[in-house]
This record gives structure tokens, sequence and C-alpha cells, in this order.
């Protein structure tokens, strides 16, 4: 019976060991971004930071292998964390969520409707370049790591009221860059590409599966903002305005899998926000 109870603990170390891998791994990002909190707080204290959030609202266009598509509007918030000095590293961070209800039809003309829900969060590690005099234009490079979800519940009318919950973790690069144009006004450019991680898709509300997870091809995202800042006349504590449109395209790519394949899925997405910055 000693033998054999040693044996039974032998077999269960290395379970604890994986379950804590993997408690490590999907709190990573989560860890991260703390962390990154944590160096732009005490950073502040020697540079400037610039917090902004505001609303932000989209259209897209969903459109998935076999023909079947789907548009609407999503609306949420934006909330950006900036450390930024010349000649100096830059950190940011950044925290998305929008949802909407999106419509359209499936290959063969049925009708369908869904609620689509984005959380996005992203941490990122850069150098900035910035000219001393003048316009004082600025140019910042970057990489980061982030986490995305997606869940898109379908409902009534659709003839099946199944839910895909899309999630992935990221390595994103990229680059910030402005320059002022008068005292009062200033423009940017803003582009990033995201490389998907280990992307999966879990349905759920299947009639006939109880649950299935789907893994999905690895593929590009893109982004691109114009922000347009206005600073107030006589503003106090370093607050602005900000306007970003934007476009985003995001790619969820095509994979064989059990007991159905995940099909290949794009997004065309187009939109604005419209912010407060504050700099501190």
């Amino acid at each position: 019976m000693q033998k054999n109870y040693l044996k039974i603990n032998f077999y269960f170390v290395p379970v604890y060991i994986r379950m804590g891998m993997l408690y490590y791994l999907q709190n990573i990002t989560y860890t991260f971004l703390f962390s990154l909190f944590c160096i732009l707080f005490f950073g502040s204290l020697s540079a400037d930071v610039y917090f902004t959030g505001g609303p932000e609202t989209y259209f897209i266009k969903r459109s998935r292998e076999g023909g079947s598509f789907q548009k609407g509007r999503l609306d949420g918030v934006k909330i950006d964390i900036d450390r930024i000095e010349r000649c100096r590293w830059y950190f940011g961070g950044e925290y998305q969520y929008a949802s909407g209800d999106i419509k359209g039809y499936t290959a063969g003309g049925n009708y369908f409707v869904s609620k689509l829900t984005d959380t996005i969060y992203e941490g990122r590690l850069g150098y900035t370049f910035q000219q001393k005099e003048g316009r004082q234009p600025f140019f910042v490079p970057f990489g980061g790591w982030g986490y995305f979800k997606e869940v898109n519940a379908f409902r009534y009318p659709s003839l099946l009221t199944y839910t895909f919950n899309d999630t992935f973790h990221f390595f994103t690069i990229g680059f910030l860059s402005g320059v002022n144009f008068t005292p009062l006004l200033s423009m940017g450019v803003n582009f990033k590409v995201r490389f998907m991680i280990d992307g999966t898709s879990q349905v759920t509300n299947d009639p006939v599966y109880d649950e299935v997870n789907l893994n999905m091809e690895n593929e590009m995202q893109i982004r691109l903002d114009i922000p347009f800042t206005f600073n107030l006349p006589c503003s106090l504590f370093g607050i602005a305005m900000q306007l970003v449109p934007f476009y985003e395209f995001r790619h969820f790519g095509g994979r064989e899998g059990y007991p159905f394949n995940f099909r290949d899925t794009k997004f065309y997405i187009y939109g604005a926000q419209l912010a407060l910055l504050y700099r501190y």
C-alpha cells in the first residue's frame, strides 16, 4: 500500500506544476499591465504622462468564408496612458471596450442578428525621438504585448443562437508620431500591427454539442489612428480635447477542426473617438 501511495503522489506533482504554469500564462498580460502602471506612476515624477480617455464609436463589417456577412455599430470607451519624454524610454498602456448589435445574412439568405463585444488590453515599450525646437515633431517606435477578447452572441430571429468567444494574446509593433502646427493645434499619425498568438474560438449554446473549442490560424491585425489635439486657450491643469478618426482591419484565419472547421473571418472597421487629454 505504501508503494502505491507514493506512486499516486508522484503522479500528481506534475499536474500541480502544469496548473500553476497555465495560471501564470493566463494572467501574464494582467501582470505585465500592472507592472507597466507602476512604472508610469513612479516615472511621472520626472516625465510627461498623458492620460487620454473618452467614448469611441465605430462601424464594423464582419465577413466569413462561405458568403455570410454582418454589419453594425459598436459604442464603447478607449483609455490610453503614455509616458513621453524627449530622447527617453517610452511606456504606454491601453484599454478598449465596445459593444453593439450587428445584423446580416447567411450565404443561404437567412437573416441573423448578434451582439458583438470587444475587449482589448495592451502594454507598450519604446523610445521617443523628438526635435527640441520649432514645431517639436516626435516619433516613437514601440513594441508591446496584449490580450484580445471578442464575444459574438447570436439571438432571435437567428436560426441558431450560439455564441463565439474568440480570444488570443498578441505581440504588437508600431509607432506614435505628432507635430505642433500652432500653439492650439497638433496632429499625429499612429500605426500598429498586431500578431496573433494561439488564437482560440470557443463555441457555446450549440444545439448539438455542449461546448466546442476551435483553433484559429494566427493572422495580422492593423490599426491606423489620426489624432487631432486641440489645446484650449487658457486651459487649466493641462487639459485638451482630442478627435481621433481611425481605421482597423482584423483577420481571424480559417483552420480545420473538430467537429467542424473554424471559417476564415475578416473585420473592416472605421470610426472615431472623442476624448479628453490630461497631461501631468
